[in-house]
Order: C-alpha cells, then structure tokens, then sequence
C-alpha cells in the first residue's frame, strides 16, 4: 500500500507523539546555550579541556530526539500554557487543564483534527513534563 503525503517534507507526523516526546524528555533538565557559548565550549575542549562535565554540555542530541522545525510551535505552545494548571499546597501539580488548551486553540485559530494533533501533542508533552517532575520529587533510595 502506498502512502503517497508520507513521506512529505514538513509533514506534520500523527500518533501518539513518540518524536516530541524523546526530543521534550532529552530537553528536559538541560539548560539550554547559545550558539555562540556551546562554540566556546568546543574550542576549550579542542585546546585539552576534556572534562566529562564540558562535554556533555555539547553533546548533540540522540537521533531519535533531534529536533525538527515543526516541534517549534509546540515548544512554544508549552512554555505559554505550562504555569496554566494547578499546584497542590504540598508539592505536585495536575495536567494542564483542557480549557486551557481549548483557549490557546481557539485564539490561535487550531480547529478540527488540527485541534485534536494539538490536544494529543500538547498532552504528551505534559506527561512526558509530569514524569520528569515526579522523578525529581521523588528522593534517592537510601536516603
């Protein structure tokens, strides 16, 4: 069977998020530096500073969680409606609310099925985020 759009460059993948999701996890816990710092940081490691701690601040990213032009919109979609859900008086927080992703949408005109790559995008971000928190929170065994 041929899927003739498949291969289509730009194409904007469905499913279950399994890129984003690697490309958001990999992200997660890395600060992030500019072009021109990680060149600073290569040139020291070129001149004998092969620390472990140095090169791991410019490691490229595994193949399966590179990143592709459209995750873009999504990071961005993220970082506005990530403060938008609510946080327990001890620690913990829910998902971000549905309304909240309904609102985003409708303000910037997702709707249909585009709405619902959006809805499951954004939702796997959040539990991929929700993961990452629970594995901080939670304290080394044997402490």
């Amino acid at each position: 069977m041929c899927w003739p759009r498949r291969q289509e460059t730009g194409r904007i993948r469905q499913g279950c998020g399994k890129k984003l999701r690697s490309v958001f996890r990999w992200q997660l816990g890395r600060k992030t530096y500019t072009q021109e710092q990680q060149d600073w940081f290569a040139e020291l490691i070129r001149a004998g500073h092969d620390e472990p701690w140095l090169k791991k601040l410019v490691e490229k990213p595994p193949p399966e969680a590179e990143l592709e032009p459209w995750h873009a919109f999504y990071f961005r979609a993220w970082d506005l409606l990530q403060c938008d859900r609510q946080y327990f008086a001890f620690g913990g927080e829910l998902p971000i609310s549905f309304g909240a992703l309904d609102r985003y949408a409708r303000r910037y005109g997702i709707e249909g099925e585009a709405f619902e790559r959006f809805l499951a995008f954004m939702s796997a971000m959040d539990d991929e985020w929700l993961n990452y928190r629970r594995q901080q929170d939670t304290p080394p065994e044997g402490s």
